[in-house]
């Protein structure tokens, strides 16, 4: 019956397909085991591939260390692969401005999106419940929101499915007695100081018990009616976008100022907030009051206005187009060091990789016009190796250059604006700069006709993910 339940909800958002890798997250929960649990016995049904990870946030100290070894233990068992990872998220929380669950769910699905990309899976599977999709409508709509938020959890989005969706925590807790299927508790989920543990401890109690003991299934009810309604306006706003745009980039947007106000009120808003989350990457710290005041310029009679919004955003009106750009503000200062070769470096500050590679010979054809791979002779580098960005006094020999020349003056040659020059990643090893990131390599450590192993070093492009 529970089995049922979950294949039924994943062919009916068509989660899965035949042949899928999938990356189950899983925490060592209930939720995440019965996930585990449901998609093990539906392997062969789907001809699935499954692989687990878990992540130690690092704040729970030795019931994290606990929970981890458990996930190891229950991996095992089922004869799964196991990714594993301890991030330091209070030091990350510390750093950025975000709250200690923000900090721990960005540092999350970056894990999981690293180990997506490492079993080169299609989709990640995790473990939210109808329990957890009521909580977050019930949620927002204290907070305050518009459809998009009154939709609550999306079943499907990006690759990430949960096909525990439109099951009740009661259900899994039931299936996982009857199956005998252990599972660890967190004990940050009794926190009351969370608004989620507030609700489910205290308010929710009270509503089923009071008004409608069927609270969970209509609130998943009416989440899922606003999401099909919210599909479809998005489906009219990008069809009225494209009418009223004028230009647009990765960090900027022009528009039409009077093709946007013929629109309906309603449209025009979702039309801002479309090119606001395009522009920026997101939404996070855009509200509607942030939208109101954008349509506000755009409808006054003035001809020219500059807003400024959250994290760098710059709305500027002239006359009869509105122009959206999005500035970069310099990142957070970054130091990796390490003592042996890693693999692959996750610089968190500036939202790129490094791939590190020892290969044989000396033939780097393949790669002389792509700035972003450095071949470098093996043999010639000396750890420690660090990763950090651009320090005052910093030089370097660039590669075809007699003498040295530093870091600053060749930014300035190179025409690499003073915001930009922050966000480019330096390889030293030994306190010498071996590449300027995805430009030029120093020429000491050049491949030459003598060298017989090469060291390549990979730099993904910087990444847009939605919040």
């Amino acid at each position: 019956m529970f089995v049922a339940k979950i294949k039924r909800t994943v062919n009916k958002y068509s989660m899965l397909e035949s042949g899928d890798t999938v990356v189950v997250g899983v925490s060592g929960g209930p939720d995440s085991m019965a996930l585990l649990a449901v998609l093990h016995q539906m392997q062969d049904h789907y001809h699935l591939h499954l692989q687990v990870a878990h992540l130690n946030h690092g704040f729970r100290g030795k019931e994290a260390a606990r929970d981890a070894q458990f996930v190891h233990d229950m991996a095992q068992r089922f004869g799964l692969p196991c990714a594993m990872q301890t991030v330091d998220v209070p030091s990350f929380k510390k750093k950025s401005t975000l709250s200690s669950q923000e900090a721990a769910r960005e540092v999350r699905y970056q894990f999981l999106e690293e180990v997506r990309k490492r079993c080169h899976a299609s989709k990640i599977a995790l473990g939210h419940n109808a329990d957890d999709q009521a909580e977050t409508v019930m949620m927002w709509l204290l907070r305050g929101t518009g459809l998009q938020g009154l939709g609550g959890i999306p079943p499907v989005r990006r690759g990430i499915i949960r096909p525990l969706i439109e099951t009740t925590r009661e259900e899994i807790e039931t299936f996982l007695t009857e199956k005998n299927i252990p599972f660890v508790v967190d004990s940050s989920n009794q926190n009351p100081d969370y608004l989620r543990n507030k609700l489910r401890q205290q308010l929710f109690p009270l509503l089923k018990e009071h008004y409608n003991p069927q609270l969970v299934k209509r609130l998943t009810k009416t989440a899922s009616i606003v999401r099909l309604d919210n599909q479809y306006l998005d489906t009219i706003t990008h069809a009225m976008l494209e009418g009223i745009i004028v230009s647009q980039d990765s960090t900027s947007a022009v528009i039409n100022r009077t093709a946007l106000l013929a629109l309906p009120v309603a449209l025009q808003v979702r039309c801002i907030r479309s090119l606001l989350e395009q522009v920026k990457g997101n939404l996070k710290r855009i509200t509607a009051t942030h939208v109101n005041a954008v349509l506000k310029i755009v409808a006054s009679d003035k001809p020219s206005k500059v807003l400024q919004l959250p994290d760098g955003i710059r709305v500027e009106k002239s006359y009869q187009q509105l122009k959206l750009t999005r500035h970069q503000s310099a990142p957070l200062p970054f130091h990796y060091s390490f003592t042996a070769m890693p693999d692959r470096v996750r610089i968190q500050e500036i939202g790129r990789e490094m791939h590190f590679a020892i290969v044989e010979g000396n033939d780097h054809a393949s790669t002389d016009n792509n700035p972003r791979v450095a071949c470098l002779d093996e043999g010639k580098v000396v750890m420690p190796l660090t990763i950090r960005n651009v320090k005052p006094g910093d030089r370097f020999q660039p590669l075809g250059m007699q003498g040295e020349k530093k870091i600053k003056d060749f930014f300035i040659d190179e025409k690499v604006s003073l915001p930009e020059r922050k966000r480019i990643p330096l390889v030293l090893c030994k306190e010498v700069v071996v590449w300027v990131g995805g430009m030029r390599i120093d020429h000491r450590l050049r491949v030459t006709k003598n060298t017989r192993k090469m060291l390549t070093i990979a730099l993904q492009s910087e990444d847009r993910r939605n919040g």
